[in-house]
């Protein structure tokens, strides 16, 4: 053999390697999504508004089809505007709170009444999502009260295992 072989060709990157690459980057990013979903609980579903779905779980209507769950949730719909109207006069009780801690001198009075009318409206807002609740539970039938006791039971037993 000759000390001068032929040197050995280049490769050339096409713009098939770079999709191929691109690819395999998102599938390798959907993949640890799918792993960590698995090894990793969910986020604990938002308990801290005060509404209906305290007590009936999304995951209760996930379980209807489309046209049952567009029925049930159109019941509850008419009082959207008394929560929106709570959670509006929730915002402005709570300045009412800050404002009373930035009294000086302290006025203990005045806190505990901002503190009261807070705590009566969070009630107020509690009994509006019950009575949406009787509502929708009324129209439920003997199958789907059995499902929603399931469901809320396994809310309850997630909330016992955090």
């Amino acid at each position: 053999m000759s000390g001068t072989e032929p040197a050995a060709p280049l490769r050339r990157w096409s713009w098939w390697h770079l999709v191929l690459i691109a690819s395999l980057a998102l599938n390798l990013l959907f993949g640890g999504f799918a792993v960590s979903r698995y090894f990793f609980h969910p986020v604990p579903a938002r308990t801290t508004s005060t509404s209906f779905l305290n007590l009936v779980p999304p995951k209760f209507f996930a379980d209807l089809d489309r046209p049952r769950r567009e029925e049930l949730v159109g019941t509850v719909r008419a009082s959207r505007e008394k929560f929106r109207t709570g959670r509006q006069a929730s915002r402005k009780l709570a300045e009412d709170v800050a404002g009373a801690l930035e009294t000086t001198p302290y006025d203990e009075a005045r806190l505990r009444a901002a503190l009261d009318s807070f705590t009566r409206n969070g009630t107020d807002l509690i009994a509006i999502g019950g009575q949406a609740a009787l509502e929708l539970i009324a129209r439920l039938s003997p199958e789907e009260r059995v499902k929603l006791a399931q469901r809320i039971r396994d809310r309850a037993q997630g909330a016992k295992r955090k």
